[in-house]
Formats: C-alpha cells, sequence, structure tokens
C-alpha cells in the first residue's frame, strides 16, 4: 500500500513534516546546454530538491510533424547527450536531477543515467498508458501529475504502479492552462486525491507568481514544482510565466515559512512565553474612584481601570465587590492592594 513518506535516495525523500520543492527547467534552456546547467546552479542556490526539465525528441513523438510542430521542437527539444551532464551537474551541488520522459526510448536514456525519480507529466499519464507501465515497472519513486487525466485515467495510472508492486507513487494536482488563474487552481483537490489514495499529493503550479504555491503548502501539499528560467525574456514557450532566481528563492523561504507556521501545535490555545511576558506588562488594575472608610464595602462603580505592573488585577473586580471590605481608610485615587482589603465581616 502506499505511505505517506517515499524514500528517494540517502538525501532525499518526500513526506509530510517538509516539502519537496521541484525547479522546472523544462524547455527554458533554449537548446542550450551552457543555459542548462546555469540553470542547475541557479535553481540549486534557491534551496530546492530537484531540478527537472523534459525529454523531448521530435522524431521520437511525431509522425509526419507538421511546420508549426517542427518549429515549435526546433526551440524545445532536448538532447539525449545532455542527460548525463546534467544529471553530474545536479550531484555536484546536492539535488536531484529528474527529466520527463515523452517517449519510451527516453526511458532506457534515464536508467542509463540511474535516476533516482522520475516524473510522468499529464500528456503522458493522460494518454500513453504505455510509458505509464513501462516506468511503473522499473520499482523507482515516480510523480505523476493529474492535469489532462480523466478520474478513470488516473486510477488506471494507478492501477498500473499497484499491479507492478511500486508503492512509491505520488501523484500531483496540476491544471494544465498556461499560466493557470488563481481561480481555476481548486486546491481543494489536494486534500481529495489524498483522501482517494493515501499517497503524498503535491501540486505543480502553472501559475503566475507564488502565492499560489504557497496556499497550496498550507492546505497540505507534499510536494511544489514550479516552472523556473533564468531570464523571462528567454525565447522560450514557458519563460513568460516561470519564476526568475530571485522569484524562486522567495518561494522556498515562504514555503519554509509556510511549514513553520502550519505545524502542529503543542497545546491548544496555548500562551507562549514570549505572549505572557507582554500579557503581564498590560494587565489593567483597580484604582479607587471614591474614598472608603475602613471596613466600608466596595461597590460598582468604585473603580477606575489603569494598566500598572502591581494591584488588585480588573479580573478580580467580581471578588472584591462580593466579598471585600476596606482594610483602613483609603483615599481616592489609591491603586487598590490586596493587603489593602479583607473579607467582609
Amino acid at each position: 500500500m502506499p505511505h505517506s513518506r517515499i524514500r528517494i535516495d540517502a538525501a532525499h525523500e518526500i513526506g509530510p513534516d517538509r516539502t519537496f520543492v521541484i525547479a522546472e527547467v523544462g524547455s527554458n534552456h533554449g537548446r542550450d546546454l551552457g543555459k542548462a546547467l546555469e540553470s542547475v546552479d541557479a535553481a540549486a542556490r534557491c534551496g530546492v530538491d530537484a531540478v527537472k526539465f523534459q525529454s523531448i525528441d521530435l522524431d521520437a513523438l511525431y509522425y509526419a510533424p507538421d511546420d508549426n510542430v517542427r518549429a515549435l521542437h526546433a526551440r524545445i527539444d532536448f538532447e539525449e547527450r545532455w542527460h548525463g551532464e546534467l544529471k553530474a551537474a545536479c550531484h555536484r551541488r546536492g539535488v536531484l536531477f529528474v527529466s520527463t520522459p515523452t517517449y519510451l526510448r527516453a526511458v532506457d536514456v534515464l536508467e542509463s543515467v540511474n535516476v533516482a525519480l522520475y516524473k510522468l507529466a499529464s500528456a503522458q499519464v493522460g494518454v500513453f498508458p504505455q510509458l505509464v507501465a513501462r516506468v511503473a515497472a522499473l520499482g523507482k519513486p515516480t510523480l505523476m501529475s493529474a492535469g489532462l487525466v480523466t478520474p478513470g485515467g488516473l486510477e488506471a495510472s494507478v492501477d498500473a504502479f499497484r499491479r507492478a508492486g511500486n508503492d512509491d507513487y505520488a501523484i500531483l494536482h496540476c491544471n494544465a492552462i498556461y499560466p493557470t488563474p488563481p481561480n481555476r487552481t481548486h486546491l481543494a483537490r489536494i486534500e481529495l486525491l489524498r483522501a482517494l489514495y493515501g499517497c503524498p499529493v503535491g501540486f505543480s503550479d502553472h501559475t503566475q507568481g507564488i502565492a499560489v504555491a504557497l496556499a497550496a503548502v498550507a492546505r497540505g501539499a507534499a510536494i511544489i514544482e514550479k516552472h523556473f528560467t533564468l531570464s523571462r525574456g528567454l525565447d522560450t514557450p514557458d519563460a513568460f510565466f516561470s519564476l526568475e532566481p530571485p522569484e524562486l528563492a522567495s518561494l522556498v523561504a515562504g514555503i519554509r515559512d509556510v511549514e513553520a507556521a502550519c505545524a502542529p501545535c503543542r497545546a491548544r490555545l496555548a500562551i507562549e512565553t514570549e505572549e505572557s511576558a507582554f500579557k503581564e506588562s498590560i494587565r489593567y488594575r483597580l484604582v479607587l474612584r471614591v474614598a472608603k472608610a475602613a471596613g466600608q464595602a466596595f461597590a460598582p462603580g468604585d473603580f477606575d481601570y489603569k494598566r500598572h505592573n502591581e494591584g488588585v488585577d480588573c479580573v478580580e473586580e467580581g471578588l472584591v465587590l462580593a466579598r471585600m471590605q476596606a482594610r483602613g481608610p483609603l483615599d481616592a485615587g489609591e491603586l487598590l492592594r490586596w493587603e489593602m482589603v479583607e473579607g467582609k465581616a
């Protein structure tokens, strides 16, 4: 059965205690290996756990592609010889190398560099069951996006992992709208997917900015995948809605803050130590509005309420009115102290 925690390797895991953050370079390399390697370094400096690319090859993907498709792939294809260099670069920076296979031979290429984690995009989960079954049979941890996937299609993909005896899968809630308006993200599906499948559930975010990704962490996302680019000025299809390095660094820092803010409470409605000290400094005390003779009882309207670090707290006024009298003569304007009162005769 699936578990709430997936061990990837000795240094990386996916679990409920810490959000696993993926910088999705995707095609934001512009078919330039130097930019791809620079992207790994920049993402690692931002504090991510993994850097992801997309293993794309026009000839392996299409039968008789038209001119528009050829023009697109002239900007986004990922040379197979890059895999080893990028994995080595990720290893040096202490992050995982991930690339989404989009054709069957890409799985062989990824296995040749011994990747530790697979990611299946919704474009494959939704329409390419042969690829899903191939990855499931590897027995390796795998993330599956659900953006283009019907409920039945997602169930079929999960079943492929179950049949293969591979329980190390996680599901990423995803919207395959680029960019996604915040009101179309439907983050409540994170809890629904977790309830349905009992596995870690994350969010592959295609919105602009970082607010929705942070909200997803607050809703319990165990994984955040976010598109990343060295510059939104790059001539790549995804650059315009991707995060630049300072924004990715802000996202990672924000995720860690959200995790801290949402951590389980030690005690319900407990007051923190710092709050207790502040509370004591602003307590309201009873100050006599009228003079009192010795033995005279107190009545409603006898007191003003002013802040001081000593004296009878205003919360004890009911006790004073019901049971106390002046121990000796008291002047108007005096701060009432417990030694100035005694029980009624």
